[in-house]
């Protein structure tokens, strides 16, 4: 009886100990399978973050070789418009009608619209302000060649915005086709 006795005790602590296993490997296996999604999810998460980043440093290029192409066309554009300008001034001092004055009426209107854009252009931070620029102008009488050596550098500066506009609206295409 006693060797039957020590085999059921055997038996039952070898049973208790075959139960302990199997609960530490349920544990186990479970810890391994949580540590195992998280990996995959940190895995996936690193993935979009760089599909992310890659989609951005792209785009950011992109955007410098825009920036880049419309500064190239505005230095262009300030170079020829600086010919004109000396051409026209050439042809200008031989016009004899060329010290005649613009009309009070007419000239002040300029001067005022001229401000008004200035103000509307400039920033609201008063640090940031164009101090060259923003002082007030003594009234002074403008004549026909200065309103004339005013438009190719207006009409310069239109276009350079316009181009700019361009370019702005290129980048939004190209932000809009990457989403």
């Amino acid at each position: 009886m006693k060797t039957t006795n020590s085999t059921l005790i055997l038996v039952a602590v070898f049973l208790l100990l075959l139960i302990g296993l199997g609960g530490a490997a349920v544990y186990y296996h479970s810890q391994y399978s949580e540590q195992v999604n998280a990996t995959e999810q940190l895995q996936r998460d690193n993935d979009q973050q760089g599909a992310v980043i890659a989609t951005q440093s792209l785009q950011f290029n992109r955007f410098n070789q825009i920036a880049a192409s419309q500064l190239q066309y505005a230095v262009a554009l300030t170079g020829r418009q600086q010919e004109k300008e000396i051409e026209y001034r050439t042809i200008l001092k031989a016009e004899p009608t060329c010290a005649l004055a613009v009309p009070a009426g007419v000239a002040g209107r300029l001067l005022e619209y001229v401000k008004s854009l200035r103000a509307s252009a400039m920033r609201a931070d008063p640090g940031i302000a164009d101090s060259a620029g923003s002082g007030t102008t003594a009234a002074s009488t403008l004549t026909y060649c200065q309103a004339v050596l005013w438009i190719d550098p207006l009409l310069t500066t239109i276009e350079q915005a316009n181009s700019q506009l361009a370019g702005i609206r290129e980048i939004e295409l190209n932000r809009k086709g990457n989403d």
